[in-house]
């Protein structure tokens, strides 16, 4: 019976344990955060800002408007009434973009930066004043309308 070679036995080796490390450290990341939908990173920003972790809800807004903030303004662009609710969730990433963009002004707000919740909630209503956030008790509300509301407030309290 002929003997392996030192070497080759030794690169087999040390291929097998690269290959078991690099399946280790896949199977650490979680699958939704390899390819995250917007959807995804709306509900975490939501469940952030409920939690108070700002940074987290900042991160995942971040991430929501890099990922999909291009195709949100290619579907923005595409309309010119706010879809109805048939509809409204084939318009998805605006919806989740824009939505997120609202949450981060609720997160300056919550962190006594009202200059920077006005400006986000001024982009909201700029550039996706069309979107839709699905509310869990059964129906769509616009970003673009509460951020109205919020500025309205913001500018009510700075003039006191």
């Amino acid at each position: 019976m002929k003997s392996l070679n030192p070497s080759i036995l030794f690169l087999c080796l040390l291929a097998f344990v690269v290959s078991a490390q690099n399946e280790e450290q896949k199977s650490s990341i979680p699958a939704a955060e390899e390819s995250p939908t917007s959807s995804s990173l709306t509900s975490q920003a939501w469940d952030a800002l409920a939690a108070k972790d700002f940074a987290t809800a900042k991160a995942k807004i971040e991430r929501c408007k890099s990922l999909f903030g291009e195709k949100a303004s290619e579907m923005q662009t595409s309309l010119s009434v706010v879809p109805g609710p048939d509809t409204a969730k084939d318009f998805w990433a605006l919806n989740d973009v824009g939505t997120c963009v609202f949450i981060l002004g609720k997160v300056y707000e919550a962190e006594g930066k009202s200059a920077e919740a006005i400006t986000a909630y001024q982009d909201v209503i700029k550039n996706y004043p069309m979107s839709q956030c699905w509310d869990k008790q059964g129906w769509y509300w616009q970003p673009a309308v509460a951020a109205k509301e919020r500025l309205t407030a913001l500018t009510f309290d700075s003039a006191k």
